[in-house]
């Protein structure tokens, strides 16, 4: 707990979905003596930012529901989620429900996560079975090599005669691309050879710090909605005859 003018933050021991520790504040008491608790005013921008946006009808209702079932509100100009008018004999309780509410949210955002990355890995998998190339193949949830087993990509691609097989990543969270970089290093070390390409689902997907060292340290990094014909171009590119430079 942090003390501050007009109030006090508050940590939970509950990860977020970027692995920061759930928060909240508890403002007041106001001249009626009542308490007003709050979130950071992330919650929801993170949310959408993460793909997990409200513009879903179905999603929306959710969202309200559980607001609702905790008697808090969203404050669509602020960002803001909170529970308003507490009073100082309810306010333990209410602090309670506050937690369990940003939990509540944090599943919703997890639940919606899946399914968009279960969806994204399904939609990919139905391009790759159109693929007409000559000697093209493709594994889901296959190893490249035993040396290699600690990570199994989304994908492995496979052409007679491509120097390399392909690892591909389909990338809708951080972590994703972590593993991709991870089986490029290891790769390396084990004198595997593996082209290895990360499919963000979105161009924001990942920190612009993290979409970086990907860039930087993968064979290939593209992005698919919006261009979803040039991105599964460039992930087949990677399948091409590489002929030694003399």
């Amino acid at each position: 707990m942090n003390k501050f003018s007009g109030g006090f933050g508050v940590s939970t021991p509950f990860q977020g979905q970027f692995g920061d520790l759930l928060g909240y504040y508890v403002l007041g008491p106001d001249g009626g003596g009542r308490y007003r608790i709050v979130d950071n005013a992330l919650t929801v921008e993170n949310f959408e930012g993460a793909g997990a946006t409200l513009d879903s009808q179905t999603r929306l209702s959710a969202f309200n529901e559980i607001l609702s079932s905790y008697g808090a509100q969203y404050d669509e100009e602020s960002g803001e989620i909170s529970i308003e008018a507490v009073a100082e004999v309810e306010l333990e309780h209410s602090v309670m429900d506050f937690m369990a509410l940003l939990l509540r949210l944090q599943d919703m955002y997890f639940l919606t996560q899946e399914r968009t990355e279960n969806t994204f890995i399904e939609d990919f998998e139905r391009k790759l079975q159109t693929v007409s190339l000559e000697g093209f193949s493709f594994e889901q949830r296959a190893t490249i090599s035993p040396r290699l087993a600690d990570v199994e990509p989304d994908f492995v691609l496979n052409r007679t005669g491509s120097a390399f097989p392909v690892a591909l990543f389909l990338v809708s969270q951080n972590e994703k691309l972590w593993q991709a970089m991870y089986l490029k290093s290891e790769a390396e070390n084990e004198d595997v050879p593996v082209s290895v390409v990360a499919v963000l689902q979105k161009h924001t997907t990942g920190t612009d710090k993290l979409r970086a060292k990907a860039s930087n340290r993968l064979d290939a990094v593209t992005n698919w909605e919006g261009d979803e014909a040039a991105a599964f171009g460039r992930v087949l590119r990677e399948l091409e005859p590489r002929y030694p430079i003399h």
